[in-house]
């Protein structure tokens, strides 16, 4: 990208098209390729399940769950379904639940309605398991306002807060802001994730009635420094392979360093310093807004893959489920990088080639690569 004094030129540069789901639609692919996601879905159902126990639920009122950043609803199904179960065991077959799922408009709602309505293979639904319960989309991002004023009684995300509104800047040698090597680079990254948190608490500030609460998976970095896919068993950083393998290509002449440099992941990883930091004022707009901090916690989860490749002794399963894991969120990051002078299919044709070079590397070095992850489970609560 272009620099200007030493400084990253930013204003023209727009969000890449980093979340647009990859797979035919319908077909719930994100939902089914996820897996390390699911342990860290499964931990955060203890604290969801107490925000549903704590609420006041009043006769002749809608109990309302959103699901922020849903994708295809897959791997969140389990959990919702965990949360209407309570509500039903609490108050019986009377209360109306309603639950919410919110993502980008271009997001696979085919894939969620079908997951819901058992059109297609997944985690068992709630939708046809209990009475009264309706579901319903919004395709609005969160960092704006979603639902209406006071409605939602327990919102949930997991694991989409890491993306940012907007690309603060290309990263220079890498794909991640945790890997850049210009302080410049870095902290155009951490004021956009500040200002991204704090809007999306503030969205949710206003959508939350009285009483009700967030529960949160967000991608961290440990207090003791490990990141997801650079814990302290990774051989090698799991988004370095990913760079590296993007450069060899246009080191082979597949494609040019300048499509190297213009793909960046608009991602950040926050500390807990700065998951807590708009609750730690009495002047924080979040404070103000009426949100508390209850709970925050950071927890660790092995990699599935190396899991099953232990398990099955079948390093090539293993890879194929590694890199199709990965394609699921990161293959439009890729595709943005390249050069808009290039035809979509060819561009298509080089992510390809790029994916079949990442899993034969999964391959030839299975002990060296792991996506482990590193995610901390927040609860927020509106006084």
């Amino acid at each position: 990208m272009e620099q200007a004094n030493g400084k990253c030129k930013t204003d023209e540069l727009t969000a890449p098209h980093s979340h647009i789901p990859y797979g035919e639609a319908g077909s719930g692919f994100y939902g089914s390729k996820v897996l390390d996601t699911m342990p860290c879905i499964e931990a955060l159902a203890p604290i969801a399940l107490e925000c549903v126990r704590s609420y006041p639920v009043t006769p002749g009122s809608v109990f309302t769950i959103a699901d922020y950043g849903c994708a295809d609803g897959g791997s969140s199904m389990s959990l919702i379904y965990a949360c209407v179960e309570e509500l039903r065991k609490l108050h019986g077959n009377e209360l109306e639940i309603l639950i919410f799922y919110e993502d980008q408009p271009v997001n696979d709602f085919t894939s969620l309605f079908s997951f819901l309505q058992g059109l297609i293979p997944g985690p068992q639904t709630y939708l046809t398991k209990f009475p009264n319960v309706y579901a319903a989309a919004c395709g609005t991002q969160f960092f704006a306002q979603c639902f209406p004023c006071g409605s939602i009684q327990l919102g949930l995300c997991c694991i989409a807060v890491h993306w940012l509104s907007k690309m603060p800047c290309s990263i220079t040698g890498a794909l991640y802001h945790h890997q850049a090597q210009r302080p410049d680079e870095r902290e155009l990254f951490s004021r956009q994730a500040a200002a991204d948190w704090e809007m999306f608490l503030l969205m949710r500030a206003k959508e939350l009635c009285a009483g009700g609460s967030l529960a949160l998976i967000v991608f961290a970095e440990g207090d003791d420094g490990q990141l997801p896919g650079n814990t302290t068993s990774t051989k090698v950083p799991f988004y370095q392979v990913l760079y590296e393998v993007w450069r060899n290509m246009a080191e082979n002449g597949v494609i040019t360093m300048d499509e190297v440099n213009k793909t960046t992941m608009a991602v950040y990883i926050r500390t807990r310093k700065e998951l807590q930091l708009p609750f730690t004022s009495e002047e924080s707009p979040v404070r103000k807004a009426g949100l508390s901090l209850v709970s925050l916690e950071i927890k660790t989860f092995p990699c599935p893959h190396t899991k099953m490749r232990q398990e099955t002794g079948d390093v090539k399963m293993a890879a194929k489920s590694m890199a199709e894991e990965t394609r699921a969120w990161s293959n439009s990051t890729f595709l943005s990088g390249l050069s808009d002078e290039r035809t979509s299919e060819e561009k298509t044709m080089i992510v390809d080639e790029f994916f079949r070079r990442l899993e034969a590397e999964f391959v030839r070095s299975p002990d060296d690569y792991r996506q482990e992850l590193v995610a901390a489970f927040v609860k927020v609560k509106k006084n």
